[in-house]
């Protein structure tokens, strides 16, 4: 999520003012005022075939280290690898407590901060009906989310979720520096192994892998090694990096002007975009709009949708994530965002996204584009 971050100066400041935390399917979760009981999201196609997409939870060994995993299916492609039983859960605990992270990131001192664990319903695939995503995953095609820094494999639920509808086994593995931190990082345990573990857990069948990435997990999902014939999509990432990235797969990139990590970048979306051009990076095609994305006769190899100043919609760099995550941490958060204003903290938008709510106009747009990308990859790959 955090992916313009480094230093241990950084990771104090943020955390002084952050209380983030997670830890992945805790017990005795609470839900959250006017949350839904879970609901279990049906295939958009269930006319044609009435197979009801879930998530399981599992784990993966890396280095002796149990990862947990977790994994939207439809039922009749469910997993049967890795460590151990893939169990069913109705809901995802996602539970925020900064206590742990400081205790992580050796800032010890703040230690104290609450915790709280949240109940989270699905989301369902039915905001994204009538999205021109018509199912074209093969049997065997799979995906991998890729979250940020302080991110969480829950972070872009809803995607999984429609994605799962369109025929994917869609995987999420808890990355290093996350907000669980339910497992002690040693000497392996990287992005790169857990990404490689996830993929021979659910390597039952001959599969076809695409993969995609928030903030930092689009650098993941960019420097994995491995073919990725559905493609490679990143969101809300360093463009200018990006459009130089030589990658033989297909390759989706979505940025916004809007983003408040753009600072940490020499230059803006914008002029990363011209300047690719006059350094003849690798060619890219730019779409209007994220009505647009894919959406046309032509399958563009590499392709760019930004965000712009002057768009009705311009998200920042959370807006990008699921609502009910976001919400979550808001209700958390709340109460600090008084003190880290006044100390003149920069909370990587999660003060703009509070005030602006963005998440869920950005997911209507994002999500049917990230779709088409991945499904007509699979149709053409």
């Amino acid at each position: 999520r955090f992916g313009h971050m480094s230093g241990g100066a950084s990771a104090s400041l943020l955390l002084a003012s952050l209380p983030l935390s997670a830890a992945l399917w805790a017990q005795q979760p609470v839900r959250p005022r006017g949350e839904p009981r879970g609901r279990t999201p049906r295939a958009e196609h269930a006319a044609e075939a009435e197979d009801v997409v879930r998530c399981v939870r599992g784990s993966v060994d890396v280095e002796g280290v149990s990862i947990p995993v977790a994994v939207w299916c439809q039922d009749s492609r469910r997993p049967t690898g890795g460590g151990g039983a893939w169990v069913p859960t109705e809901e995802y605990g996602y539970t925020v407590d900064i206590g742990r992270i400081a205790s992580k990131l050796r800032v010890g001192w703040l230690s104290w901060l609450p915790s709280r664990t949240y109940s989270l319903a699905p989301a369902g695939v039915p905001p994204w009906r009538g999205a021109a995503c018509a199912s074209q995953a093969r049997a065997g095609d799979a995906l991998l989310f890729a979250h940020g820094f302080l991110g969480s494999p829950f972070d872009m639920a809803h995607a999984c979720e429609a994605l799962a509808s369109d025929g994917f086994v869609v995987a999420a593995p808890e990355l290093p520096e996350s907000l669980a931190a339910s497992y002690e990082a040693r000497e392996g345990v990287t992005r790169e192994a857990i990404v490689a573990a996830t993929q021979a857990a659910l390597g039952d069948e001959p599969r076809r892998w695409g993969i995609w990435g928030h903030s930092a997990g689009s650098g993941t999902a960019l420097s994995q090694p491995g073919e990725f014939a559905l493609g490679r999509a990143c969101l809300a990432c360093p463009l200018g990096r990006a459009l130089e990235a030589r990658v033989s797969d297909p390759l989706f990139l979505c940025a916004s002007e809007g983003d408040g990590c753009n600072r940490f970048s020499e230059t803006s979306p914008a002029d990363s975009l011209t300047l690719a051009a006059v350094n003849k990076a690798p060619p890219f095609s730019t779409f209007e709009s994220a009505d647009l994305a894919y959406a046309g006769p032509s399958l563009p190899r590499r392709g760019v949708l930004l965000f712009r100043e002057g768009d009705a919609l311009l998200p920042n760099h959370i807006s990008f994530l699921w609502t009910r995550t976001n919400e979550a941490l808001f209700d958390l958060l709340s109460a600090f965002l008084p003190l880290a204003k006044a100390l003149n903290l920069f909370l990587l938008d999660f003060d703009t996204e509070k005030e602006a709510r963005l998440a869920a106009p950005t997911a209507a747009k994002v999500v049917p584009a990230l779709r088409r990308f991945f499904g007509r990859n699979a149709v053409g790959g």
